[in-house]
């Protein structure tokens, strides 16, 4: 049965990005259409500013050599390959005695180059002839000699056309100047409906040349959009496939993992793998180890694994409460070994005081180690039945355990277990410790919760201490029972039997285990 519902989250999940997408479709073909429009004029905008680079560079080059007599040191620089562009279609000269020559041959009609008499430069259409385009020429006038250079064209369709042929019309329109319009691509889209327009307005001038006003004009219609829509079956329609199988192989692969998990879990709970390292506590006063944290670590084949990588896992197999107690069988045993002034403290979750399972243990056990055993209630997940917890609470301490509240500030009870259950004290968690010595508007919330243990009469341990300037700053406030690296990481028994009296200055470089 499990099997069965598993397979319909994993279709489902498998269909519904296919379906938003198609019901998403018809909605994103004018934006992508659109989108499709600005860029390709983006595109004709970088070209332009790259032709009109390259001109400029070959006519200031070539007006430099030319003599205007058509001899062979004109021909050699218009045929220079140096000079051969695919912006410039053709070049040639013409003198005042009517001798001309061009890159493509020499002489040839230069009716067509006559303009006003005064020197300089101009921009002028290229005869229409039927069938052809005409293009923009730069002439160039001086005591009757003219250079020209015809612009080519060419690259508008190409650029028009690449991917999508039919889909725009480009138009450039000269206001004012004498230069006829221009216009390249589908002249049937401006008539249809629904068809979009984008404009701008640049200022076009080569070398020399007066400034003229060019109005682009770029046109998308029916065609763009038809195109716009196959794009977004193949990339989107195939993309959103891809995703589901994706999202389906990964809720499969997820579940798999979950299972595997919580099998070897299971399993290693059986086998007793789960191992108590201990993380000193240190009186900073003294200098000398008062308790220990007990930390899980799962002993897997050859290598430890931290709860973060599992305790989730377990969570939601319901075995953290086994493995706590598989830990308090380790302790028990440690207990025999440790100095008889020191202390263990051991995390709970919800489930052991929400219900009597913890209760029941120690029972069973006659009451072990009562005066050095101690529980850290965390925060990080929430006890919902208070009430049972106080009662399973305070008949553990009547029994003379004592309870603390670990990583204080940063979960769910905080100030509400203070008053709901019968502590004794708080561990500050890391979050606060971090911020001092720095403007964390947190440090604040850690000097409250400072005071605030000292008024009622809790004892407060910081762990989390990396550094001894917050080893100062917390003794500066009256906390002494520091946890951290600035001492101690977590080790095996062995380790903590083999540990100095004194722990200052002993553990900064020691190894994690």
């Amino acid at each position: 049965m499990a099997a069965f519902h598993s397979s319909k989250i994993a279709l489902l999940l498998f269909l519904l990005p296919v379906l938003l997408f198609v019901l998403a479709m018809p909605a994103l073909i004018s934006p992508l259409s659109t989108y499709l429009l600005e860029q390709k004029m983006r595109e004709v905008t970088a070209y332009l500013d790259t032709r009109s680079q390259a001109v400029d560079n070959i006519i200031t080059r070539q007006l430099a050599g030319l003599r205007f007599d058509c001899g062979l040191g004109d021909m050699a620089l218009l045929r220079e390959p140096k000079y051969y562009s695919r912006y410039i279609r053709m070049t040639g000269v013409s003198n005042a005695e009517n001798i001309s020559c061009s890159s493509v041959g020499m002489p040839f009609d230069s009716e067509y180059l006559q303009a006003p008499a005064a020197d300089g430069f101009t921009l002028k259409n290229t005869p229409r002839y039927e069938g052809t385009d005409s293009e923009l020429m730069v002439r160039y006038q001086m005591q009757g000699n003219i250079a020209f250079w015809v612009l080519d064209s060419s690259w508008v369709w190409e650029l028009i056309e690449r991917d999508c042929t039919g889909c725009f019309l480009l138009s450039f329109h000269y206001p004012g100047s004498g230069i006829d319009s221009l216009e390249r691509g589908n002249t049937a889209i401006p008539r249809e409906q629904g068809a979009m327009l984008i404009e701008q307005e640049k200022i076009q001038q080569h070398i020399g040349q007066p400034p003229v006003v060019n109005q682009q004009q770029l046109w998308g219609g029916q065609i763009l959009q038809e195109h716009a829509q196959a794009l977004l079956w193949r990339w989107g329609g195939g993309g959103s496939v891809v995703f589901s199988l994706i999202l389906a192989a990964g809720y499969h692969h997820s579940r798999r993992y979950r299972n595997t998990i919580g099998g070897l879990i299971r399993q290693s709970v059986k086998d007793e793998d789960f191992i108590p390292y201990y993380q000193p506590v240190v009186d900073s006063r003294s200098q000398k180890v008062v308790g220990y944290e007990v930390l899980v670590r799962w002993k897997k084949g050859g290598e430890l694994i931290t709860p973060d990588q599992f305790i989730p896992a377990a969570e939601t197999e319901g075995l953290v409460g086994e493995i706590t107690m598989q830990l308090l069988n380790h302790v028990l045993h440690d207990l025999e070994q440790l100095d008889k002034t020191h202390w263990v403290s051991i995390n709970l979750v919800a489930e052991h005081v929400e219900t009597d399972c913890l209760f029941r243990w120690l029972q069973e056990r006659q009451w072990p180690w009562s005066d050095r055993i101690k529980f850290e209630l965390t925060e990080r997940v929430p006890i919902k039945n208070l009430h049972h917890a106080d009662k399973h609470i305070t008949a553990l301490i009547e029994r003379g355990y004592q309870f603390k509240i670990d990583d204080f500030g940063v979960g769910y009870g905080g100030f509400v277990y203070l008053q709901k259950l019968n502590v004794e004290g708080i561990k500050i968690d890391k979050i606060f410790i971090d911020t001092i010595g720095t403007s964390d508007a947190k440090r604040r919330v850690l000097d409250s919760i400072i005071i605030s243990a000292h008024q009622v009469n809790m004892s407060v341990i910081a762990e989390g201490v990396e550094t001894f300037s917050q080893v100062d700053y917390l003794a500066q406030r009256h906390v002494y029972l520091i946890q951290g690296y600035v001492y101690y990481r977590p080790m095996a028994i062995s380790s903590v039997l083999g540990l100095p009296e004194r722990a200052q200055g002993a553990t900064r470089s020691q190894p994690a285990e």
